[in-house]
């Protein structure tokens, strides 16, 4: 067993293409350096997930709290040295002088488990608990970290969520591999997670969407497996294990059982395989612990999911329709989850900065890309659609809950563009597919061209954040940015020369990611650094009917793809 695991691993580590392994390594260094950029308490209900899982290793907050008994504590406030929530204008963190390493307050100085009364109770307790249980084992790692500076536990936490970026650029490329895209594309899908800023900075932050998003481009892999012919009662198994930690993760995860329920009815009609219901049955059973924690959800609360900061679930009642606002509603709704999937707006006054012309941007690349591959039928229609069911789902759930509200109070709530997150890996393999239209010698230079792209959002990006977070004011831009980056310097948490190393590491890293796409670009078709594989749009390759070509050999179950069936 342990010899035929070694020689699977060689054969994964000799299919995936070295371009691939440097945009992994560039994407686990742009997302380490955004935990430095952005000051604690500055991403999405940060310390409410940092006090949540401090108060589960504790034994504060574990067995799970019920439904809005759970307060903040006053220990996590020493994690930042900024205002959690609303942000009411630029922090000219270079400004000010930040106290040495060593003398910054621990989670005991600061209050320890004592409730701060100036918040309100931690919503988060409506989430399952395996994230937070899982980030309390981290800091239980930790020895004596309730007296040590706790802007270090906060780092180490970020750190760890760093860990669940590792899988994205990998899967997407095998993902795209799997549906037979020709090359360079795969390689190209692969770089669709760096092109987002706004997903690189969720990816530092400590927060339980990073997990949910890992498991669903895991289980997006192998719905596509499923999709491409493996029927298997081992696939079967995985899918539904995947499901199950989804479920314990967060609600969104709720649309996996119909989602999985279409791919195996689209993989039974497809391929004529009946037996694929009997998977079905399977991937079902394995999922039972995840769907177990609604059903007691729904038995002791009398509700799927919880409040969080009330003991009982609000009563939304529609008191105003369409006709009281519900065009500008629908227009805030759009505008809000796009530019918030690509960029952030910590101040909400949803201006039209370089940040969200960016966003414009991407989307239109994004939506052309979907357009095409439907269009010409890249991949077949019902694979295209099967994808694209994850991130539609969770923006009709956006929508229905932001919409009760509106109608309710008339506030607009809930418009987070990062929800949509966890159905990127469909979104971002069917956007790229698009381009296997392009002609061979314009399609290689699509993943330099993507990188290019990437680099500029990140440019705007990161000046934005400069200027909001840490220039000092009364300065020019060379100077803010100077002063700025010097302040990021002197606020981490470890000493500089950790930071110096990560920086030079994602220079070396994003020079050597150049030098290895131009490669690509100037290799011909058929050569070293490319599979030969016929055009994904070949009636031999994504025909509606099942051919030989198409049958995977029924032994093959990795989650990764064999060199001998690289379908």
């Amino acid at each position: 067993m342990g010899r035929t695991l070694r020689a699977s691993a060689r054969r994964t580590w000799d299919l995936v293409p070295g371009a691939v392994w440097l945009i992994l390594v560039l994407h686990l260094l742009v997302v380490l350096c955004q935990t430095a950029v952005f000051p604690n308490f500055r991403s999405p209900d940060e310390r409410h997930h940092v006090d949540l899982i401090v108060l589960v290793e504790r034994g504060e907050a574990w067995p799970w709290p019920a439904q809005g008994t759970l307060s903040m504590s006053q220990g996590a406030a020493a994690g930042g040295f900024t205002i959690s929530g609303g942000l009411p204008g630029r922090l000219r963190l270079a400004e000010e002088s930040p106290p040495p390493r060593a003398e910054r307050p621990s989670f005991v100085e600061a209050g320890g488990t004592a409730a701060d009364e100036d918040l309100p109770r931690n919503q988060l307790i409506q989430h399952p608990p395996l994230y937070y249980l899982a980030g309390a084992a981290v800091v239980a790692l930790i020895p004596g970290w309730e007296n040590a500076p706790f802007d270090r536990i906060f780092l180490v936490l970020r750190w760890w969520n760093v860990l669940f970026a590792v899988v994205l650029p990998l899967v997407l490329w095998a993902i795209a591999r799997r549906l037979k895209l020709p090359d360079p594309i795969p390689i190209a899908a692969a770089l669709v997670p760096i092109a987002i800023p706004e997903l690189t900075h969720n990816q530092s932050s400590v927060n339980n969407d990073n997990l949910l998003i890992a498991v669903f481009a895991l289980l997006t892999l192998l719905v596509v497996r499923v999709l491409t012919g493996d029927t298997s009662r081992r696939t079967a198994v995985g899918v539904g294990l995947l499901a199950t930690v989804a479920l314990l993760t967060k609600g969104f995860a709720l649309l996996i059982p119909v989602w999985v329920g279409l791919a195996y009815l689209a993989a039974a009609l497809r391929f004529r395989r009946p037996a694929a219901l009997v998977s079905l049955v399977i991937a079902g059973l394995a999922t039972i612990p995840g769907i177990a924690w609604w059903v007691r959800n729904k038995i002791v609360y009398g509700s799927l999911q919880p409040h969080g900061r009330f003991s009982e679930n609000p009563v939304l009642t529609a008191q105003y329709g369409w006709s009281d606002g519900g065009a500008g509603w629908l227009l805030r709704l759009v505008e809000r989850m796009n530019t918030l999937f690509f960029v952030h707006d910590q101040t909400g006054d949803r201006l039209h900065h370089a940040p969200w012309k960016m966003a414009i941007v991407a989307a239109t690349l994004v939506l052309l890309g979907v357009v095409v591959t439907l269009a010409w039928r890249v991949l077949p229609r019902t694979t295209t659609l099967v994808l694209l069911v994850p991130v539609c789902a969770i923006l009709a759930i956006v929508a229905k809950g932001s919409w009760e509200q509106f109608a309710d109070s008339r506030l607009y709530a809930g418009m987070q563009g990062r929800y949509l997150y966890s159905g990127l890996a469909g979104l971002g393999v069917v956007a790229v597919a698009g381009a296997a239209k392009l002609p061979g010698r314009v399609r290689r230079w699509v993943p330099l061209g993507l990188l290019g792209f990437a680099v500029a959002m990140h440019a705007v990006y990161l000046w934005y954040t400069l200027w909001l977070f840490w220039a000092p004011g009364g300065v020019g831009r060379v100077e803010g940015v100077r002063r700025g980056v010097a302040a990021i310097f002197d606020w981490y948490a470890f000493p500089p020369a950790v930071l110096s190393l990560i920086v030079l590491g994602t220079a070396v890293a994003g020079v050597a990611t150049v030098v290895a796409l131009v490669r690509v670009a100037r290799t011909e078709p058929g050569g070293g650094e490319t599979t030969g594989e016929p055009p994904a749009g070949s009636p031999d390759t994504h025909g509606d009917r099942d051919t030989t070509a198409q049958r995977p050999d029924s032994s093959d179950h990795g989650v990764l793809l064999r060199p001998g069936n690289a379908t």
